[in-house]
């Protein structure tokens, strides 16, 4: 079992992100990962336990993901959360909606959608309670607003 500093900084920071082993792996694959998830979630949950030493790559990988979620934190600290009839929670930020909708046992419901084009993000994960799902929402927004931009980026390169 490897206890290092490392172990304790790399687990301080992926529960910070909120991401499960499957949704990094997602990334990763995303990303250009070769491997298969079952090797990737593997061998993430190996890290995650101290099974097997933190490589450079995930803490590289990691250390991006904080600060991307830190900067989306600061860009929408103006976000306005309304609470809805229905029980769900609207709030804009720029061209996108972000909606939290109550589902059972507690658990919330996280959509994203870019107005202008009616792109709809993929949904993450159900989270367990209402603060935990406005910070996957800003989180999953970096997301979103990098595939508009990559979208509109290829849609320029197409017409020139």
């Amino acid at each position: 079992m490897i206890t290092t500093d490392d172990l304790g900084y790399f687990n301080t920071q992926f529960n910070e992100l909120g991401l499960t082993p499957i949704e990094l792996a997602s990334r990763l694959k995303t990303w250009g990962d070769h491997r298969s998830y079952d090797a990737i979630i593997r061998s993430i949950q190996r890290m995650l336990s101290g099974d097997t030493g933190v490589s450079g790559e995930i803490k590289v990988i990691v250390n991006m993901l904080t600060y991307l979620q830190h900067l989306e934190d600061e860009q929408n600290t103006a976000l306005q959360w309304i609470q809805m009839p229905s029980g769900s929670y609207t709030g804009k930020a720029g061209d996108f909606m972000l909606t939290l909708t109550p589902q059972s046992k507690g658990r919330w419901l996280i959509s994203i959608v870019h107005q202008p084009s009616g792109y709809s993000h993929p949904w993450p994960s159900w989270q367990n309670d209402l603060d935990s799902a406005k910070r996957k929402a800003l989180f999953c927004l970096g997301d979103a607003r990098r595939h508009i931009f990559e979208w509109q980026r290829d849609e320029r390169l197409r017409s020139t």
